[in-house]
């Protein structure tokens, strides 16, 4: 078995209009390493760093797996930013850029030189497929999700105004969603920031009941004893509610691998 590990470029993604300044950063980075160094890529979800300038455009699909870098236009353009976010000063862009690449490289783990997995693999709808869907801010629990729900129609979402969005507009169901989501920046005030966590899963819970979802589930990862939310929370674990014409439960995921174990939850709740 090859066990060698190979580097990639870093993956960035240019977060604003199209105009001047995103076409002079393009002109100005293949000096640093060419595309041996970084690439571009025109979504976010592909992106390994996203430099943007207004904190608005990186509010859907946030990620703390991701890096990110701010280049701030001027001394007083200082947004409430994530913890995960780098500053570049406009006027010394370069030294900036170049900073927020070797940032991101770090954050990136060596990839396997191994051969390319199937794609000849179909998944299949099953007969009585249910059409549900998890909001969860964590990659690895929307992959989780992924394989563990696979056969259902399954959509996903990783924040609130995301989630709100699609419950407007799409009938499910069932709905899985987390109890801590980051911060929209809809609702946010001047003393926080895009990332920071905010129990929406107990909102999110009532508008899938609202919107006509049969099935819901608040489901945490969080341990009672480092969150007093996730302490209190332990209460209402105990017993299911009716809210309009749904059944709703608040429930500890089992953990399977590191990630939530969504069928467990979705077993759980049918049975209940």
């Amino acid at each position: 078995m090859n066990t060698a590990t190979v580097s990639r470029p870093v993956r960035i993604h240019l977060a604003m209009e199209d105009g001047p300044l995103p076409r002079s950063i393009r002109q100005v980075l293949p000096i640093i390493g060419g595309t041996s160094s970084h690439i571009y890529v025109e979504s976010a979800d592909q992106a390994d760093l996203i430099i943007f300038t207004d904190v608005r455009a990186i509010e859907h699909g946030y990620s703390k797996e991701k890096s990110y870098a701010h280049l701030a236009l001027s001394r007083t353009d200082n947004p409430n930013l994530p913890d995960n976010c780098g500053v570049i000063d406009a006027t010394k862009a370069l030294p900036g850029l170049v900073a927020a690449i070797d940032d991101a490289r770090k954050r990136l783990a060596p990839i396997a030189d191994a051969p390319p997995a199937s794609t000849d693999e179909v998944v299949q709808i099953r007969a009585d497929a249910l059409r549900i869907l998890v909001i969860d801010d964590t990659k690895q629990n929307i992959d989780s999700a992924k394989k563990d729900l696979s056969g259902h129609r399954l959509m996903t979402a990783t924040g609130y105004e995301e989630a709100m969005e699609i419950l407007g507009s799409e009938k499910f169901d069932v709905v899985l969603t987390d109890l801590h989501l980051p911060m929209s920046s809809k609702t946010m005030g001047s003393k926080f920031k895009l990332g920071e966590l905010v129990p929406y899963g107990i909102l999110l819970m009532i508008e899938a009941a609202r919107q006509g979802a049969k099935l819901v589930a608040v489901v945490t990862d969080l341990s009672h004893h480092d969150d007093p939310f996730s302490a209190a929370f332990d209460h209402f674990s105990a017993f299911s509610v009716k809210i309009d014409k749904a059944k709703v439960h608040m429930v500890h995921a089992t953990m399977t691998d590191g990630a939530k174990d969504w069928l467990d939850v979705l077993l759980d709740l049918m049975a209940r």
